[in-house]
Order: C-alpha cells, then structure tokens, then sequence
C-alpha cells in the first residue's frame, strides 16, 4: 500500500470540541472506531478511506464524506488513480487489518504496518462494476431508508394479496 497511497493520521482535537449531534453546520468527525461525533471546523475536504489505528478495534475501515475532521487516531488514505475510492474501503473492509495490531494493553495499528500490505489492483473498469454490486448490497443491508422500507412494502404486497385471496369468497 506504501508504493500506492499516501497515509497520513489525522490531528489532534480535544474532546470537549466535539459534539455528540449535529447542531447545525458541523462537520462529521472521525477517530479510530469511525464517526466520533462532529465539530465546527473540517481538516479534510475530499471523500477518503479512513484506517483506525488504535483501540481494540483498530484497523476498522469507514468511509468519509468531506468535508469532515480526521482525528490523529485515524488513518487517512489518499486516494490515487488507480483505485476507485469505493472499491479501496470494500478491499479494506474485507482484509481484516486488525490482524496486523501490535499487541499489547493499547493495540495500535501503524502506517508503517499498512504501507507494507500488499493488496489486489485490478483494473478501474472492474473496480466500478465490483462497487456497483457492493454498495447496492450495503444500501440494502444499512440504509434503514431504502433497504427496511423496502422489505416492509413488499412483505406488505404480500400480506394483501395473500388476505384478498383468503377472503375472498363466492
């Protein structure tokens, strides 16, 4: 990974700085386990790959819409030409990178470790077909707007046909 992205942590922000809801223009704010809260101000503008490096559930993998805020308990993935950004947080989703922890009372995760992964590059065109199934299935499975309500209506489809069909009688 080191010969393809640069990686950098993000910066140190007190605590009493973020805020546990969005209370208006904030900016979501990142740690090592993902969304920590927001704040008024972002560090980062485009959308990345975020590495959390510390904590028992280090090298958990989110995706950052930007504008937002990367603590310096994640790791900032920047993107380069031959990856969809996508298509990199499923890769790194799926490569278990917690067991690349170093052990100890506070495991950590360092970009030493990551830049010495080595990891598939398949071309862009098989990238954007792979992320297209993906994040169809993950809108599905997470996005209580569109996957739940989904689900409801048909099941509900099938509750009246099933009750006309019931209760119909000549």
């Amino acid at each position: 990974m080191g010969e393809i992205f640069i990686m950098k942590a993000g910066k140190s922000i007190p605590s009493s700085n973020i805020s546990g809801y969005n209370p208006g223009n904030y900016f979501a704010c990142y740690g090592a386990n993902g969304l920590r809260g927001y704040v008024d101000k972002a560090n980062r503008q485009t959308d990345n790959v975020l590495i959390g490096r510390q904590g028992a559930l280090c090298g958990n993998v989110c995706f950052a819409n930007g504008p937002y805020y990367a603590t310096d308990h994640a790791v900032v993935i920047e993107n380069s030409s031959l990856f969809n950004n996508r298509f990199l947080f499923h890769l790194l989703t799926n490569a278990n990178l917690n067991q690349y922890k170093t052990a100890g009372a506070q495991p950590g995760l360092s970009v030493e470790i990551l830049r010495k992964i080595v990891i598939p590059v398949p071309p862009l065109e098989l990238q954007e077909k792979i992320v297209a199934i993906l994040d169809r299935f993950e809108t599905l499975v997470n996005d209580l707007t569109q996957g739940l309500p989904a689900e409801i209506a048909a099941v509900k489809e099938q509750y009246e046909y099933y009750r006309n069909k019931l209760l119909t009688f000549k």
